[in-house]
């Protein structure tokens, strides 16, 4: 049985470990000093001549209990106490001042039961979050399923990186499946956000799964996904920007056919073909295609015939997929991340290659740029060639390839 692994994370600032949260203590020490500086007062009440009415105070306790509590239990205790420091008062202050101890005797008791009962409420919306949470845990194994490691001859790696917290699913998707005609994937952004992004995306999904074992050619599976997309009753100019590969089944080779999305990128060994070169870092191909063609669902809009592109794909390469969150993410000056520039850094070196923790890299570096959350949900697929047939070492570079070096000054992280 096939490893299988996929990461959703939320967009974090960094990639420290959750401490426990001292602020429940802090809380509940705040609670506790209105009853207590009632209960100080009280004692030292005969150094004080005229009447000091704090009795009211007593009632604050339950209700700061009540703040934030998802079971009766707290606001309960806080309210027992200090019913019974209200007891004992108005044992030595009825006489003076009786309607203000039966005041404060019946505040203690009704602000205490509607504290109780809005931890009860409090409790039942949190088990609706949970379960809703759940559901999207779902469904977002059902439109971005876990990817195996292995496919064939390719060692797969993939993250999704939220924008939200909270969030599960959104707009990005990605699939890798093997077929007859090699290992094709695909990586995809819809227009928009929200649940109209998700339906979508399912959908791309759905025809991308069962038109990639029946076209021989990635430019039908296009215009597969661009014709459901047409057919679909939805809201005007609906579309996805998207990219599709098809690996040779001996990774000899690839094909890269792109609808508008951010060209994807190769990692290779920057001493493999060149002597000279002590081998320990990697250089990063952009790989672009002549024309791209237009996204999906505007592809009768334009010419798709220069979209297509093939290259060597030797064992040792990395190609790298993703979508225009990483590409588009800003720091304070407003600079997009450099991704070409910094991802040859990050890949590092390791016994088989780049570091394989490359993406979590890539994302904490990310993030750092940002300096804040992500304003936009963000994929990365990364898939290396670990065996197969070489390529032939003397295949040309296509034009179009923009080839860069770790950038001056720059060390891996």
């Amino acid at each position: 049985m096939l490893e299988t692994r996929v990461v959703v994370e939320p967009s974090r600032r960094d990639g420290t470990t959750s401490r426990p949260d001292p602020w429940p203590r802090m809380w509940h020490a705040l609670c506790s000093l209105p009853l207590v500086a009632v209960v100080v007062v009280f004692c030292l009440g005969r150094a004080w001549k005229g009447p000091l009415y704090l009795e009211p105070l007593l009632a604050v306790p339950p209700a700061l209990a009540g703040i934030g509590a998802t079971k009766p239990r707290r606001p309960l205790i806080y309210g027992g106490i200090s019913l019974l420091a209200a007891l004992v008062v108005a044992t030595r202050s009825v006489d003076r001042t009786p309607s203000l101890t039966i005041t404060t005797v019946i505040a203690v008791i009704v602000v205490t039961a509607v504290s109780a009962v809005g931890a009860v409420l409090s409790s039942r919306r949190n088990q609706k979050l949970a379960d809703v949470m759940n559901v999207a845990e779902v469904a977002q194994r059902a439109l971005l399923r876990p990817l195996p490691r292995h496919v064939g001859p390719l060692e797969l790696d993939v993250l999704y990186l939220a924008a939200a917290a909270e969030a599960r699913v959104g707009g990005d998707l990605y699939e890798v499946a093997r077929t007859p005609y090699g290992i094709r994937m695909i990586m995809g952004d819809v227009r928009g956000k929200g649940l109209g992004a998700v339906e979508v995306a399912a959908d791309v999904l759905g025809v991308f799964r069962e038109a990639v074992h029946e076209v021989y050619t990635l430019a039908e599976v296009a215009r597969r996904l661009d014709a459901s997309l047409v057919r679909r009753d939805a809201v005007h100019e609906e579309f996805v920007t998207a990219v599709l590969v098809e690996v040779d089944p001996e990774v000899s080779a690839m094909t890269i056919y792109n609808c508008g999305h951010p060209s994807p990128m190769v990692l290779a060994p920057a001493g493999r073909d060149d002597p000279k070169d002590d081998g320990q870092a990697h250089r990063v191909t952009v790989v672009d295609v002549p024309l791209p063609a237009p996204p999906l669902g505007l592809m009768s809009l334009g010419d798709c015939s220069g979209a297509s592109r093939r290259l060597p794909f030797k064992p040792g390469d990395e190609l790298l997929l993703y979508t225009d969150g990483i590409t588009e993410a800003r720091d304070a000056k407003r600079r997009f991340y450099p991704l070409a520039e910094r991802l040859a850094a990050l890949a590092g070196t390791s016994a088989e290659g780049s570091r394989p923790d490359l993406l979590t890299r890539l994302k904490d570096d990310v993030l750092r740029h940002v300096g804040a959350p992500l304003d936009d949900d963000a994929a990365l697929l990364r898939a290396r060639a670990v065996g197969g047939r070489a390529a032939n070492a003397d295949a040309l570079a296509e034009p179009g390839s923009q080839t860069l070096a770790p950038a001056p000054g720059t060390a891996p992280l």
